[in-house]
């Protein structure tokens, strides 16, 4: 997937190209961490533009040898009707991830080991390997 979806935020907080869109994600708020675990976060975060929601997912595996710890994010945006679900859901984060719809447009960051960062288009919620 080259480019996503302008159905949802701004030019803000969703431009065209991953590596602006990769940028403008450092600057959204977080609103809510569902999981706050050292190689494990995931966080509801919003546009200070236009009000738009996102699910952040945040994995990294430790590299015992080397120290260059693996680290992959995906940034889906969400409705407000998917924030509240998630953030009211009895069932595990993890678990209500998987009823989010797969076809929807999402942004990944993957910086591997050995490798740099790399953004591109992608599509629904990927969660990595995490420790």
């Amino acid at each position: 997937m080259k480019t996503p979806s302008h159905d949802f935020g701004c030019s803000t907080c969703w431009p065209k190209e991953a590596d602006d869109t990769w940028e403008a994600v450092k600057g959204l708020k977080t609103e809510l961490e569902l999981v706050d675990e050292s190689h494990f976060m995931i966080k509801i975060r919003s546009c200070k533009q236009c009000s738009q929601q996102f699910i952040s997912v945040f994995t990294e595996t430790i590299d015992w040898k080397d120290g260059e710890d693996p680290q992959y994010w995906t940034v889906l945006p969400i409705t407000s009707a998917e924030a509240d679900q998630l953030s009211s859901n009895g069932r595990t984060a993890e678990a209500a991830l998987l009823g989010l719809p797969r076809e929807r447009p999402s942004l990944c960051h993957d910086f591997p080991k050995g490798s740099g960062p790399k953004s591109y288009w992608s599509q629904g919620i990927v969660i990595g390997p995490h420790d």
